[in-house]
């Protein structure tokens, strides 16, 4: 799978959709609404390209209920890969956000966000279950449909 093949938009949707199948794994009602917010908000970026960057950032790093943060308090090994895939998904959002908005200066962790960011996320989703390795292929195909068509 080579995700320099998709165009900006492509990656986007790819991630969000990576972003969605990780939270399956969570049971919790709190933290499922956190995560369906974040990824809410990002499929609203990425049908109206509104300045979203900063309020998809907060959602990984604030004092409160961080996904960093959750992340660093999750024992279960399978959670954490999860989150890893969630976090690195929208870190990916957010950064286009913040280019499509004109932004110069990123948070320090997004100004580390590019491509490769993506091997990341396909690695801790498959660590959730090797079955995600199906359901990954089958979205960066979709993904690189869209990408064609558009192009």
């Amino acid at each position: 799978m080579n995700i320099t093949k998709l165009n900006q938009k492509g990656k986007c949707i790819f991630a969000i959709r990576l972003a969605e199948r990780a939270a399956f794994y969570f049971n919790e009602n709190t933290v499922s609404s956190f995560i369906q917010e974040a990824i809410e908000i990002a499929w609203k970026w990425e049908n109206t390209e509104e300045n979203i960057g900063e309020a998809l950032y907060n959602f990984l790093d604030n004092e409160e209920n961080g996904f960093t943060l959750l992340q660093e308090m999750e024992k279960d090994k399978k959670s954490i890969s999860a989150w890893n895939c969630i976090i690195y998904s929208l870190a990916y959002v957010s950064k286009a956000a913040y280019e499509k908005e004109g932004v110069q200066y990123f948070p320090q962790p997004i100004e580390m966000v590019n491509d490769h960011i993506f091997d990341d996320m396909i690695q801790n989703l498959i660590l959730c279950s090797i079955i995600e390795q199906q359901h990954i292929e089958e979205v960066y195909k979709m993904c690189l449909e869209k990408t064609i068509y558009l192009a």
